[in-house]
């Protein structure tokens, strides 16, 4: 008795089994290529995403921290600096990193000119991408 209800059970696994092929049809009722033109059109409004920046300087002083994004300039020619206003301090913050293994990289050049610079999480300008 065991063994034929074992063998009813291999032969309709099996029908079942080989009764799953086919093809499948996908479409696309949703509007995927309308959400897709959306987001392009989003991201071209807002040029800003998070990301990572290193920041190199803050002080009270909206000049001294000028003072200090020109010298950076003017040793550094691959890079770009942002000033940005956090209160009560105004921060100089180098880059725009889509992650922070990029930062790192860059990190290690800056720390022998500016020790206490680190990474930080900030907006950053996909245009400089």
């Amino acid at each position: 008795m065991r063994s034929l209800l074992t063998l009813f059970l291999a032969l309709s696994l099996s029908a079942v089994v080989s009764a799953q092929t086919g093809s499948v049809t996908i479409n696309d009722f949703a509007g995927a290529d309308e959400l897709v033109e959306q987001h392009i059109y989003f991201n071209k409004e807002h040029s800003q995403i998070p990301g990572w920046r290193i920041q190199i300087y803050s002080s009270a002083s909206m000049s001294d921290a000028k003072n200090e994004k020109a010298k950076l300039l003017r040793t550094t020619s691959d890079l770009h600096a942002t000033i940005v206003f956090e209160a009560p301090n105004y921060k100089v913050r180098v880059g725009d990193y889509l992650n922070r293994f990029d930062a790192y990289r860059d990190l290690q050049e800056i720390l022998f000119e500016y020790p206490d610079a680190f990474i930080c999480k900030d907006l950053i300008n996909t245009r400089n991408i």
